[in-house]
């Protein structure tokens, strides 16, 4: 079975995922497999970030009747619509009725960044300067101060464009304008970042928090796999 180690379900709320599929398979060890269910958002309307959540939780219930080790509730904007206080008991409500473990990326990521030690965090995120506000908010809800927050400008439809140089050269930029962050976060799991990790930890002299890196992590950890892992970062090496 390709799954042999761990079977780990993910609820993805873009339309469309592509990237967030190529990611997980460059981090994760051999024996480690993805089962992914993608979700209703394309313009994060309200309804549409609802519907996600509810369409996340029958999803969770049927990947774990095809034996996935853990589920993954994805999004930011969809875990924090919730209320960020609710999360473990929703995670925990959820996880007893399916007998499955279940955790949310707003989970990973405040449990990442507090492994980290980060306090000021720099956030890069790949859509329009108008969403900025919504991700300083984010980063409030997990736990951390923002230090600057720059938005790259491309819609849903052009994430997978992305060339593979921009994350390094938006980290040079978000850390140049704001030289106290301890942290860069690269928001959104959906956009060419894994690659660059190591690079901008080594250059800058921060640590790294990516939405995926930290998904895939608190993933396999809840999975029971502690390996190190090399190439993404001090999260997945240290950690």
């Amino acid at each position: 079975m390709y799954g042999y180690r761990a079977r780990i379900g993910y609820c993805s709320p873009p339309y469309v995922t592509e990237t967030f599929c190529t990611e997980f398979y460059m981090m994760v060890p051999k024996g480690v497999t993805l089962l992914i269910k993608t979700l209703e958002v394309r313009t994060r309307a309200r309804e549409e970030i609802q519907a996600s959540h509810v369409a996340a939780l029958d999803a969770a219930r049927y990947m774990a009747r095809c034996g996935a080790d853990v589920v993954v509730l994805g999004g930011n904007p969809v875990n924090q619509a919730q209320g960020v206080e609710n999360l473990g008991r929703i995670c925990a409500e959820l996880g007893r009725e399916i007998g499955t473990k279940v955790v949310t990326s707003t989970q990973a990521q405040t449990e990442a960044l507090k492994a980290l030690g980060a306090k000021r965090v720099a956030q890069v995120h790949c859509y329009e300067a108008e969403d900025n506000d919504r991700h300083a908010r984010s980063i409030r809800n997990m736990g951390v101060e923002p230090a600057g927050v720059i938005g790259l400008g491309y819609t849903d439809y052009d994430v997978g464009r992305i060339l593979g140089e921009t994350a390094l050269t938006a980290s040079r930029k978000v850390k140049a304008a704001n030289p106290e962050a301890d942290c860069i976060h690269l928001a959104s799991a959906h956009w060419a970042i894994a690659h660059a990790i190591d690079a901008i930890e080594a250059e800058l002299g921060v640590s790294v928090m990516t939405s995926q890196q930290a998904i895939v992590w608190k993933a396999l950890r809840t999975a029971g796999i502690e390996d190190t892992i090399e190439g993404f970062g001090r999260l997945l090496r240290e950690f």
